[in-house]
């Protein structure tokens, strides 16, 4: 989740930005880019998965650019954080999803991220088990590997075992995951360390590399933490 932070104070900024940033797990990582006013916000034309606004900045407030930003994205969330409760009801004009009241605490930071991800589901597989259909949010799912002609799906907390192969889910390459072996296919969320001939998981899991995997892994794994630093 990408949280764009529009607040003038300083220090309220950066611990508005610590608190989103404690919050922020390997599986579903949150960065903030942090603004010091509307118009810098406006002139980085940045994407963001939600906005947090003060409602009194120098220059155009806050009330103005969610205004500004409602013509050009109808969509995006919008999240009030202020002083002054007069400005509640102009929130409905922007079809804000909160308006919340200063200070920020660790619990109302984890209201925001609860409304955001209920506002924008998380991309999920429809496998078929035993058991029958059930579907997997990606953010849990930490490798798809095949095992006695069957593929096993790894998540956080659990395995879950169903028909197919693996070639149907490599399309899965564009959402953080790379496939390393002919018959393992991980999350780079969840890969820890990568060395010459295997990658080491959050868990401790250990999956062998393919020598012709080896650069491409290596590549992509660096690649996806200096984004993630980048982002930061």
């Amino acid at each position: 989740m990408q949280v764009a932070l529009i607040e003038d104070d300083e220090q309220t900024r950066a611990r508005t930005e610590q608190l989103f940033e404690a919050a922020s797990t390997a599986a579903d990582p949150i960065h903030v880019l942090p603004f010091a006013s509307a118009e810098a916000f406006e002139f980085a034309q940045v994407a963001a998965d939600v906005l947090v606004l003060d409602i009194k900045l120098p220059g155009a407030d806050g009330m103005t650019l969610a205004k500004a930003v409602r013509k050009v994205d109808p969509t995006v969330p919008l999240v009030f954080v202020s002083n002054y409760d007069e400005y509640v009801f102009e929130g409905y004009d922007v079809n804000a999803l909160a308006y919340i009241m200063k200070p920020l605490t660790a619990a109302k930071v984890a209201t925001i991220i609860a409304k955001v991800r209920a506002q924008k589901p998380a991309k999920q597989l429809l496998v078929t088990t035993a058991a029958g259909a059930q579907r997997i949010p990606l953010y849990e799912l930490t490798a798809i590997e095949v095992a006695d002609h069957a593929l096993a799906f790894h998540l956080q907390d659990q395995t879950l075992v169903a028909a197919g192969q693996l070639k149907d889910y490599l399309s899965l390459e564009q959402e953080d995951f790379i496939r390393i072996y002919r018959s393992i296919l991980v999350n780079l969320n969840f890969v820890r360390r990568v060395t010459t001939g295997e990658v080491e998981m959050a868990d401790g899991t250990h999956y062998p590399i393919a020598r012709q995997e080896r650069k491409r892994t290596r590549e992509a794994f660096f690649a996806h933490y200096r984004r993630l630093a980048d982002d930061n």
